[in-house]
């Protein structure tokens, strides 16, 4: 997603709140729908494709590509020897071919991890982008004390009168629009059959790459209060106060370990 221009919605930098109406006003229009509109789609926006169709392309696709390798695959030269030494070099080249015709008909065999993985990744950005949604809702319709320990929680500032601070327009837009985004593009790829074709995924090629789930999908967190991940897409950024916060943390720890280390 490319970044977001916002400068056209603010009047100049020196107005800092805005009506929290205003808001949903800069969202609907960078999404190019209402609200409700965009919740409703939102939920709708589903994996719907099934094992059973993804198997059924696969079988079919491999009849059409490559009738020939289906058919060796099928009906594999009769067992050799388990002693290597007595294999002729028919048995070495049949082996050999059929080595390759099972990295060949890979392309056809349906890894279920995969449509779990879209169903799961898919979950967690359309929970991301209503739970912002209801806060840019509550927020724009006055109803922000329903939702206060959220606000502090995110450090979301409004004035007196309800009034919302630019930057935190911003940074609630921002990762609802990604969310958003990447929630369409997500469901749209699973729900292609031929993605299957080229898109493999299973735990064991997690592990070879040396990767952890958790490494392969959102964070379920609307925020991370940690200055490495301040700049994740699809979370909420950090405050200037949280940031200064978080760096004044670090600053004391950093004089305590090396207080430890020259004391040691």
């Amino acid at each position: 997603m490319a970044n977001l221009d916002f400068e056209p919605y603010f009047e100049s930098i020196d107005t800092q709140y805005y009506d929290p109406k205003y808001m949903i006003t800069i969202l609907e229009n960078i999404v190019g729908t209402g609200l409700n509109d965009m919740k409703n789609k939102i939920k709708n926006t589903q994996v719907v494709v099934s094992k059973e169709q993804i198997t059924e392309y696969l079988e079919k696709k491999f009849e059409e590509e490559s009738p020939e390798l289906k058919k060796r695959i099928e009906n594999p030269k009769p067992k050799r020897s388990r002693n290597i030494c007595k294999w002729t070099d028919e048995d070495i080249q049949a082996s050999s071919q059929e080595f390759v015709d099972q990295l060949s008909a890979g392309r056809y065999c349906f890894e279920p991890y995969t449509l779990k993985y879209f169903k799961r990744y898919s979950n967690i950005v359309r929970n991301k982008a209503l739970f912002l949604l209801s806060i840019i809702e509550k927020i724009g319709n006055s109803d922000s004390m329903s939702i206060q320990d959220v606000l502090s929680e995110l450090d979301i500032q409004l004035d007196e009168d309800g009034k919302v601070l630019r930057e935190d327009i911003i940074r609630l837009i921002t990762p609802t629009v990604y969310n958003i985004t990447e929630l369409n593009e997500k469901v749209t790829k699973a729900n292609d059959l031929s993605t299957y074709l080229t898109f493999k995924m299973s735990k064991h090629s997690l592990y070879r790459e040396d990767l952890s789930e958790s490494e392969i999908y959102p964070s379920e967190s609307l925020q991370i209060k940690d200055l490495y991940y301040d700049s994740v897409k699809g979370n909420v950024p950090l405050s200037k106060n949280q940031r200064a916060e978080l760096y004044e943390q670090q600053r004391i720890m950093t004089k305590k370990l090396a207080k430890m280390l020259i004391d040691l």
